[in-house]
């Protein structure tokens, strides 16, 4: 047996220590008193009905309890026990530029690959349970580990890399990310991203534009840091070469992905470590990307002393000593009705049970709503306030409560539905977010997490169970504003006029204060509205002019939100469903449901004023909102309908070329219907594609021209297919598919060599005009990893992991270090000796 807590020795010592002298004293103190009873006779006469035996025993249970407390408060353990602790686990490729510009020194006085291994650093140390990888690049790529949880050899590898390992200048992102998306395989798993850390210098090689789209398509973001000062040169240490960063060449590959681009700065290095996972937090996962990660914790056994100092507690309690009998029974029972009444408030495990004990207890219902796996201060709240004790004793005795949390992982199909239902009947808008109920299902008002603390927090939830709904926080209605203010509007000594004024004025006052707080917070939209509401209906029936301000205003309100939700880009769009956690028919329905609201308020105001410019131009321009919201709903339920369509015509003709290939044919042309479905749903993109063309718009910068292209190619399709040439119709269709799926995916890839790189000189290798870096990888493709020590097995990357078989452990990632020298070394001279010996030059450059 262990004990975890010796440090408590310093105060428990002392206090068994003084137990024990007191005993001592009292026992002295008795004798003392007989004798004198006795006259010092030496010999006692005096009788007494209490017993000499039960008086040791109920001091020695005293003293026992003392002990057997005392031990408890050390911890005694019994040994350690392996824990498996399951968390949501990201596939995570870092791409880290070491091409020789990486050394210049213009990173607040530190180079840029210091300040790049800075960043990763740090990055790695906060994404614990992530499976990552590392890529290092320059003209060529090397695989420095595929993905792993192991962070020992993620950072030994991290110090090991450095500018000029490779051969072959130049940076060649197009062959890094290649390598990237095989080594996530090629059906990347829910939760991959690739991160991207270079200076976008000497951009060598293909043009990523092909890599991208499949990327995009397979909802794999890249996130870019870049290094250096954007466009300012600077020398490269050793060299009379200068480089210059471009930044705007690693922003685009992030743009391209929906994905993140920072400007790196090693002063903000903990901010900008906190932005990267807040997007790698935003990747939506799947049931199967779960962690184990295996962890010793104790085996607490204080319970043991704890119940036998309770027990030793109770006999000095019960045990009667003036008695000759044992009456234990009596006592027992007035004792636990003494403790009943402390638990009479309770936690239960459904939303469900709390209402039927709530009924039967007559209590409030108090409904927590947490997200555990993704939200920061859902977390925070309950390490604050949830696992504190002043918490932990008011809900005990003050409401019947419940957790319901909605993780992101870990939740059944059936399970999620029924917590976001019920997130929707009870108006959860954030999280974390506690509900108050009362026992008939009338709610009270609502906490989220209070920053002072869990007495603050108590204190705000005490006033809300009393009835003071100004502690809650929403206000979403006048009822909800601070007694003085109600007071203040609802004053009866006031006129209609008088009153009407006054709540005109309260919501202008709060309008003005926070304008941009009305379209964020939907609290404090509802009260304004409500707030207008009341100014209209205080309003006499003579006094059109304040009815029809306060409808204007009214009108207003929902025409501004309506705006808010109505993207400029379609850049915009994406980024506005990501933060909303929806899609964009959907903010684009809640838009048009705000244009129509205010059309209403605006037709019911306009009797009362009806010469008024400003709302026969808000009237106006409401309907051309209108009418812009729903040609944005057409068009993407035509680009819905094309790419389904097209989609469906290609996988039929494919599988109308596999029956061919095994001799099964039919007279019909099997296909007819489904190809003319996706011409005619084209060409009906194309029609509502021109009715959004003209700026702003959400139509891609070349959507309509690629719409077009994708046109000339479904309707070549036909054809080829009634001459029974289904591989080529097959491809027209794959074509008029990419054409939509990527607008970009049908321009020619061109591979580039460099600035200043002409036609090959007499003599050289006809070899050296392929694109920048594919040769250097060719043989590495075939063996990712070159030649091995005899024995070992090749390295299989993460395949299989999405079948959750397994990853590569410790000891398969220290083959480097095996005898005969670093592995990583001798691959990387193999791979240059290769380089050369094909006859290959060395690409041109141009000179940093």
């Amino acid at each position: 047996m262990e004990f975890l807590a010796l440090k408590n020795l310093f105060w428990v010592l002392p206090i068994i220590i003084l137990a024990i002298g007191l005993a001592a004293r009292s026992y002295h103190q008795r004798k003392k008193v007989i004798s004198l009873l006795t006259q010092n006779s030496g010999h006692c006469n005096l009788k007494s009905n209490a017993s000499p035996v039960r008086r040791r025993i109920l001091g020695i249970a005293l003293l026992s309890s003392l002990v057997f407390a005392g031990i408890s408060a050390l911890r005694p353990i019994s040994g350690f026990v392996r824990t498996e602790f399951k968390r949501p686990s990201k596939n995570l490729v870092i791409l880290f530029d070491i091409s020789k510009s990486m050394t210049a020194t213009d990173t607040e006085g530190i180079s840029r690959n210091d300040a790049a291994k800075l960043l990763l650093r740090e990055f790695i140390n906060s994404r614990p349970t992530d499976r990552i990888g590392l890529i290092s690049f320059a003209g060529d790529t090397f695989i420095e580990t595929p993905v792993t949880r192991s962070r020992a050899t993620l950072l030994k590898r991290v110090n090991q890399i450095q500018p000029g390992d490779f051969l072959v200048p130049g940076t060649d992102i197009t062959a890094a990310l290649e390598e990237a998306q095989n080594l996530l395989t090629e059906e990347p798993p829910p939760g991959s991203a690739i991160i991207v850390l270079s200076d976008g210098d000497n951009v060598t090689g293909g043009d990523p534009k092909t890599v991208l789209g499949q990327l995009k398509k397979s909802q794999v973001p890249i996130i870019a840091v870049a290094f250096g000062r954007d466009g300012e040169p600077a020398n490269v240490p050793r060299t009379e070469m200068f480089t210059q960063s471009n930044h705007n060449t690693v922003k685009q590959l992030s743009e391209s992905t929906n994905g993140l681009f920072l400007s790196a700065s090693p002063k903000e290095v903990d901010s900008q470590i906190a932005k990267l996972n807040t997007r790698v937090d935003t990747i939506e996962l799947d049931g199967k990307n779960i962690a184990g990660e295996l962890y010793e914790r104790p085996q607490d056994i204080f319970l043991w002393p704890l119940s036998l100092a309770l027990f030793c507690l109770m006999i000095h309690i019960l045990l009667p000593l003036k008695i000759k009998h044992w009456h234990p029974l009596t006592t027992a029972v007035v004792f636990l009705l003494t403790l009943a009444p402390s638990y009479y408030g309770e936690e239960v495990d459904s939303y469900e049970e709390a209402l039927e004990v709530a009924k039967t207890e007559e209590l409030p219902v108090m409904v927590i709503f947490t997200g555990s796996d993704w939200s920061k201060l859902s977390i925070t709240f309950e390490q604050e306030i949830l696992t504190h004790q002043i918490f932990k004793k008011w809900a005990e005795t003050k409401v019947i409560w419940t957790l319901i949390d909605l993780p992101r992982v870990g939740l059944t199909d059936v399970e999620r539905r029924a917590r976001r239902s019920l997130v929707e009947e009870l108006g959860v808008e954030t999280f974390p977010m506690v509900v108050f109920l009362d026992f008939n299902k009338n709610p009270m008002g609502s906490l989220t997490h209070d920053p002072k603390g869990p007495s603050s927090w108590i204190e705000r939830a005490d006033a809300i169970l009393k009835g003071e709904i100004a502690e809650a926080d929403t206000a979403a209605s006048t009822d909800y504003l601070p007694e003085e203010i109600r007071k203040s509007l609802e004053d009866p000594a006031l006129t209609e006029t008088q009153r009407s004024i006054r709540y005109y004025n309260k919501a202008l006052e709060l309008e003005k204060a926070e304008p941009e707080l009305t379209l964020k917070s939907t609290d404090r939209f509802k009260l304004l509205l409500d707030l207008y509401s009341k100014a209209a209906d205080a309003a006499p029936t003579l006094r059109n002019d304040l009815k029809f301000a306060a409808l204007h205003k009214r009108g207003l309100l929902h025409h501004r939100k309506g705006q808010s939700n109505v993207p400029k880009s379609e850049q915009e769009i994406m980024m506005m469903a990501m933060q909303e956690r929806s899609d964009p028919v959907k903010l684009l329905k809640r838009a048009k449901g705000s244009f129509q609201k205010a059309l209403e308020i605006y037709k019911g105001a306009a009797p009362l004023k009806p010469a008024d410019e400003e709302l026969s131009d808000n009237l106006a321009l409401v309907y051309k909102n209108i009418s812009r919201v729903q040609d944005y709903l057409d068009f993407l339920a035509a680009f819905q309908t094309a790419t389904q369509n097209t989609q469906d015509a290609l996988d039929q003709e494919n599988r109308f070329v596999e029956s061919l290939k095994r001799e099964v044919n039919t007279l019909t042309e099997v296909n007819k219907k489904a190809i003319e479905s996706a011409v005619n749903s084209i060409q009906n993109l194309i029609t509502k594609a021109e009715a959004i063309k003209d700026s702003p718009t959400i139509l891609p910068e070349e959507g309509l021209k690629d719409y077009r292209l994708a046109e000339e190619d479904i309707v070549l399709a036909p054809s080829p297919h009634r001459e029974r040439r289904l591989e080529q119709a097959a491809q027209h269709i794959q074509d008029a598919l990419d054409h939509l799926i990527d607008p970009q995916q049908q321009q020619q890839q061109q591979p580039s060599q460099g600035e200043g790189e002409g036609e090959p000189e007499e003599g050289e290798n006809s070899e050296s005009e392929e694109p920048d870096g594919e040769g250097g990888r060719q043989d590495n493709q075939e063996n990712p990893q070159g030649d091995r020590p005899e024995g070992d097995e090749p390295e299989t990357g993460d395949e299989g992991e999405d079948e959750g078989k397994g990853e590569p452990d410790d000891n398969d990632l220290k083959r480097a270090e095996k005898e005969g020298g670093d592995l990583r070394s001798r691959l990387l001279r193999k791979q240059q000796q290769e380089y050369l010996r094909n006859g290959r030059r060395i690409p041109r450059s141009k000179s940093h």
